[in-house]
């Protein structure tokens, strides 16, 4: 079924109104994961200046220390996140102008060209086969001689002979020029419909996957945001422990730096900081969202562990 351009003019317009809606809905998810980044990494930050840093620096006065090496980590940096969703790629395409153009080109100066080659086609065809009203061939006159006895020829002969004249004739030759274009323009306009058409219905496929993957992401927008906040909260806490924590560590490191000197509970003291410091390393270092944007199941055990390390720690105290 031939598609009219009108129809596909409108179809434009129908997925340009989608993807101007998806950008916007995409630009927000996008924000709000940005501000979530940006507080999650603002926690590690903070955790790793006021906690970690001055804990490693009273650790590493420890001699004979027979616990695990620390594990190494580096400042976070609020600005340094993954970027939320891979960049595509640029798609090399015809500037509008350009495309209007050849639109133009093909549904008006094409079909005037076919017109007028039909009309010219004609023409020559009686000049070169017909004969003229004196039974002479007409490929054997020539200049007014020759156009004269064609014309006639096309308009059924001269008025005298009760033809039509030359003045039929050339009414005949406009005629093939204008049917000729005419259906040229038809068939130029129907192709070109259906070009667009077909353009059309790949970019409404390519929108439709898109939508459906900005919903996914604004279904599990909320869960992803849970997450996060969990992930903050373990973060303060450990924070918090630790820095509550630090002022006994520092003194007994400051007043004996010998490991191998300390009592039980003293090493358990000890223990403790760099079981904290462990803990916290492995949630500073744990992704909420795997490659493809979904929650990790890693991220869920990293933060149940923690809460309950914690937990422990005070029933301990």
């Amino acid at each position: 079924m031939a598609i009219d351009l009108v129809d596909a003019v409108r179809f434009v317009n129908t997925n340009r109104q989608r993807r101007k809606r998806l950008l916007e809905c995409e630009r927000e998810l996008d924000r709000r994961a940005a501000e979530d980044n940006a507080a999650l990494q603002g926690a590690r930050l903070t955790l790793y200046d006021e906690a970690l840093v001055p804990f490693r620096d009273v650790y590493q006065r420890l001699q004979h220390v027979e616990l695990v090496e620390l594990t190494v980590v580096e400042r976070p940096t609020v600005g340094d996140t993954a970027s939320i969703e891979p960049r595509q790629p640029h798609k090399i395409t015809a500037p509008p102008a350009v495309r209007v153009l050849a639109g133009g080109v093909l549904v008006f100066a094409v079909p005037l060209v076919v017109g007028h080659a039909a009309k010219a086609s004609a023409y020559s065809a009686v000049r070169t086969f017909a004969s003229a009203s004196t039974a002479r061939a007409i490929k054997t006159l020539d200049g007014a001689a020759a156009r004269n006895a064609t014309e006639a020829w096309l308009g059924r002969g001269p008025i005298g002979a009760g033809g039509g004249g030359r003045a039929a004739g050339r009414r005949l030759l406009d005629k093939i020029e204008t049917a000729s274009a005419s259906l040229t323009r038809d068939i130029a306009t129907k192709w070109q419909a259906q070009a667009l058409d077909d353009s059309q219905q790949k970019k409404a496929r390519a929108l439709e996957r898109r939508e459906a993957e900005a919903r996914v992401r604004q279904e599990e927008a909320p869960a992803r945001y849970e997450r996060g906040k969990d992930m903050q909260r373990v973060l303060g806490d450990l924070r918090s422990e630790m820095v509550r924590r630090l002022p006994s560590f520092t003194t007994l490191v400051e007043a004996c730096d010998d490991f191998a000197r300390y009592d039980s509970r003293q090493r358990a003291e000890v223990a403790a900081m760099a079981d904290l410091d462990g803990l916290a390393v492995r949630v500073m270092d744990c992704p909420i969202t795997d490659a493809d944007g979904r929650l990790t199941e890693e991220s869920r055990r990293v933060v149940a562990d923690a809460e309950a390390r914690l937990r422990a720690m005070e029933a301990e105290s």
